[in-house]
């Protein structure tokens, strides 16, 4: 989590605001709580802030729920998997609510893949938030059957708007708010967004660093300034270069990390990060997209300042196989794959600066 601490934040509010105090079984006194939708390229630690926001819900009054589906699922037995999932109210006696809306419950609680698709997500949610607070974390969202989730995210509207206690947060690669624009849910666009990419020099060495001080372990400055060299403060390479490190510090039964042990794992941590180049590469060749990518890449690499969006769109129109293909959406598909991404100042970047490198190498 180092160098998501204004992330961290923004979660923190969303659960603070679902678990204040209320009547017994009622609303909220304040309004409804804000929708959180988190927004990055693949491998800079969306679903490890999901992960640590499950853990903050730990010790308070409030219940999670970490889902992800995948498009592949049949739609009704998503849907039905979701609402069993949210049905599931831990150390709660049953016998306590016996509602109409509390059948919905014990309906879910007994659904299994294969029976009649469960109803009533609404009602569902109504009961057992009138008993606990919820955090809802879907992740992977781009990835989500558009009917599930446009019943889920229109029925969720209901209950924020009644004021029931839900926090609702959203996580995915940019992709993600091109599948929720084809969806009726405009009040989703009214929330605390969190656009994500790599962190800072000093946060980078703080997440390398930290671990290894957490449990005594020395680490000379050289070892450490390599180790910062192979990331590019990127969150997966991080992860992969620290996990190396240590388990080649385990495997030499050391207590300190030298420059010689960390040049010991250089090339497997260069091998594991073409890998992820490679992943990019291919997703691109598979959408034909490879002569727009040349374009944009010429296009950042070339430009004095960074580009706005439509400026990379105009230089990837130039590609003579853009007939009939809308730059935009292109566009969308490229940023999507980790070629380059929008940053809060809203222009155009490298989303792995040494991809690019890579790219060019390959392509020529």
């Amino acid at each position: 989590m180092a160098g998501r601490e204004r992330e961290q934040d923004l979660l923190r509010k969303a659960l603070a605001t679902i678990t204040v105090e209320r009547e017994k079984y009622s609303p909220l006194r304040d309004g409804p709580p804000q929708i959180v939708k988190i927004v990055g390229p693949r491998g800079v630690g969306k679903t490890a802030l999901l992960s640590w926001a499950q853990r903050e819900v730990g010790p308070l009054e409030a219940d999670v729920v970490h889902w992800a589906h995948l498009k592949n699922v049949n739609s009704e037995d998503a849907y039905s998997e979701l609402l069993a999932a949210v049905a599931r109210i831990p150390n709660w006696d049953r016998r306590q609510v016996e509602t109409q809306a509390f059948k919905h419950i014990k309906r879910a609680l007994n659904w299994q893949p294969g029976k009649k698709p469960l109803k009533g997500f609404k009602e569902i949610m109504e009961e057992r938030l009138r008993l606990r607070p919820l955090m809802l974390l879907m992740d992977e969202v781009m990835h989500y059957d558009a009917g599930m989730l446009g019943k889920v995210l229109q029925q969720s509207q209901v209950l924020l708007e009644e004021g029931w206690p839900l926090a609702l947060v959203l996580a995915g690669t940019p992709a993600l708010e091109a599948h929720l624009g084809e969806l009726d849910a405009s009040f989703v666009y009214r929330t605390n967004n969190i656009y994500i990419n790599d962190l800072d020099p000093a946060a980078t060495r703080e997440a390398l660093s930290k671990p290894f001080a957490d449990r005594g372990v020395k680490v000379s400055e050289e070892a450490l300034e390599l180790m910062v060299s192979w990331t590019d403060d990127y969150p997966y390479f991080i992860q992969i270069t620290g996990s190396e490190v240590w388990e080649a510090k385990e495997k030499a039964g050391r207590t300190e990390v030298d420059l010689a042990l960390v040049k010991s794992v250089e090339e497997i941590v260069q091998d594991k990060r073409k890998d992820f180049y490679r992943t990019i590469y291919r997703r691109i060749s598979k959408a034909k997209l490879l002569k727009h990518a040349r374009k944009a890449v010429a296009a950042i690499d070339a430009a004095p300042k960074p580009l706005k969006p439509e400026e990379v769109q105009d230089r990837m129109a130039e590609v003579t196989s853009l007939k009939n293909k809308d730059p935009s959406d292109i566009y969308d598909q490229l940023q999507d794959a980790g070629l380059f991404w929008e940053r809060s100042d809203r222009r155009v970047h490298a989303a792995i600066p040494s991809f690019f490198s890579y790219f060019k190498s390959e392509y020529d």
